[in-house]
């Protein structure tokens, strides 16, 4: 949709409404539009002691037109100023364009990834749990269940907030190699048909990083409170390279006070026992064995090189290795499956007992369709009867997050037993700490002001430029706290 802005700057607040709302077709800021013209129109100007904003929208024959107000804040200059501005200008677009929806969007006019993070802060600046639902269900139009999600995950988020140590820091480590590039995948991997001769070089320039991440935690005396190995596939590092990773953490890190150590390990074809056995001596604590769905025909689709049955093999084999904690993850949306073939596969998954269970669901590329089922949308009810099935197991949501193009405007959740729910996980998506990354495509965030302000330094995307500047990018990160 084309849009225009008059009297304001938002334009970011503008598109992500847009995206949030119509994410099937791209949104183009434009001078001028004609009359009668399909698209938005967005103004905003102040009177009386408030912010106006209005959105004039057209598609075809329908239109629609809505003007708000809020007051002006005592902060005219500040950043509560432009809150309040980029919330009524947001507002107004939402009202203006629900009307013209064919579905009522389940998180309303909630923008943004992270949509437990203002909850948590809401709470600790003492808003009640009933308060908190009001303030998300008028101030977002959010739904009840997406309500609910998001409150519970906000009070996971609280309770390791209140566990950290003084100066806690999370680590991240990214393997970004996979045997095979899956169709739906947008992360940085790369096929080890073309790319695994580069396996062995990256290991060494990792373990150079992990050394300097290590002198670095060691001057400022910061503890580690979780090692996180993700990637790509972890597991395509063969038995020797995973060792020699493994020891170099343990060398490199004072681990006293590490409360978890997860290794991503994917895709079963590439998980032995051999590997299970040198993660579980190390004090591996957690693995994840991630199935995306247990339809082989939609596995096969997407380019996936196993079978449910693979998995559930997989599975056993980890539970007869070691004392893991075991996350699988599912994907819902994925081309050729439908609403009875995802619940299939949460029953199956559920079945086999795993510590955490993590519905994804699949973030589109831009202006790519989905075809899921047979409307080609991916249900919110189709979710909830998901989600009811994991929690009737004795489940509940812990972390959450969304992102742009997701399938029918979602989101992930991760599902925990009690007592089992990932510290990296919530620390990493509610920023209430530092998270040094290693590795290319890792981008280390040095959080602040319980996560309100948050300082990125990224590392190079991809693994060629990465070994070209490795002596460069480990000099960088012994000073990366001097900043």
């Amino acid at each position: 949709m084309k849009y225009t802005l008059e009297g304001h700057d938002r334009d970011n607040g503008v598109q992500e409404m847009l995206i949030s709302l119509l994410p099937d077709e791209p949104h183009d800021r434009v001078a001028s539009l004609p009359e009668n013209a399909d698209g938005c129109r967005s103004r905003a100007w102040e009177e009386n002691g408030s912010i106006f904003a209005s959105a004039q929208i057209r598609m075809g024959e329908r239109h629609s037109e809505i003007t708000l107000s809020n007051p002006v804040p005592q902060e005219t200059d500040g950043e509560e100023y432009k809150r309040v501005l980029t919330y009524t200008v947001k507002s107004a677009v939402y009202q203006a364009l629900l009307p013209l929806l064919d579905h009522k969007p389940v998180w309303g006019s909630m923008t943004g990834v992270k949509p437990a993070k203002p909850a948590r802060l809401a709470i600790r600046e003492g808003m009640d749990r009933a308060a908190l639902d009001d303030y998300l269900r008028e101030h977002y139009d959010v739904s009840e269940n997406r309500r609910r999600l998001c409150i519970r995950s906000a009070e996971y988020a609280l309770a390791a907030e209140d566990s950290l140590l003084p100066r806690e820091t999370q680590l991240y480590l990214g393997i970004p190699f996979c045997p095979a590039k899956c169709s739906y995948c947008s992360f940085v991997s790369n096929d080890m048909t073309r790319w695994g001769h580069m396996i062995p070089p990256y290991v060494d320039a990792l373990l150079q990083e992990v050394e300097a991440a290590g002198e670095l935690l060691r001057t400022h005396a910061i503890p580690l409170g979780s090692v996180y190995i993700g990637g790509g596939t972890p597991t395509t590092l063969d038995e020797a390279q995973l060792d020699a990773l493994l020891s170099a953490i343990h060398r490199a890190f004072d681990l006293s006070a590490c409360r978890e150590f997860t290794v991503e390990a994917g895709r079963p074809e590439t998980i032995t026992r051999g590997k299970l056995d040198v993660m579980r001596t190390h004090g591996v604590s957690r693995i994840s064995i991630n199935p995306q769905t247990m339809n082989d025909a939609v596995l096969r689709g997407v380019g996936r090189c196993h079978t449910a049955a693979d998995i559930e093999a997989c599975y056993r084999m980890a539970r007869e290795s070691g004392d893991f904690l075991i996350n699988m993850d599912l994907i819902a949306g994925l081309p050729g499956d439908d609403d009875e073939s995802l619940l299939r596969s949460v029953r199956r998954v559920a079945a086999l007992e795993p510590d955490n269970i993590t519905i994804h669901c699949l973030a589109r590329k831009r202006g790519a369709r989905l075809y899921f089922g047979a409307t080609g949308v991916l249900p919110a009810e189709t979710l909830d009867r998901a989600y009811a099935h994991l929690e009737g197991l004795g489940y509940e949501p812990y972390y959450l997050y969304r992102q742009k193009y997701m399938a029918g405007g979602l989101e992930n959740v991760g599902f925990c037993r009690p007592g089992t729910a990932s510290h990296y996980n919530i620390c990493m998506m509610e920023e209430l700490s530092d998270v040094i990354a290693l590795g290319s495509g890792g981008v280390s965030k040095l959080c602040s002001e319980n996560g309100r302000k948050v300082h990125r330094v990224a590392n190079p995307k991809y693994p060629k430029e990465y070994l070209e500047r490795i002596d460069a990018i480990a000099a960088e990160k012994r000073t990366l706290l001097d900043r």
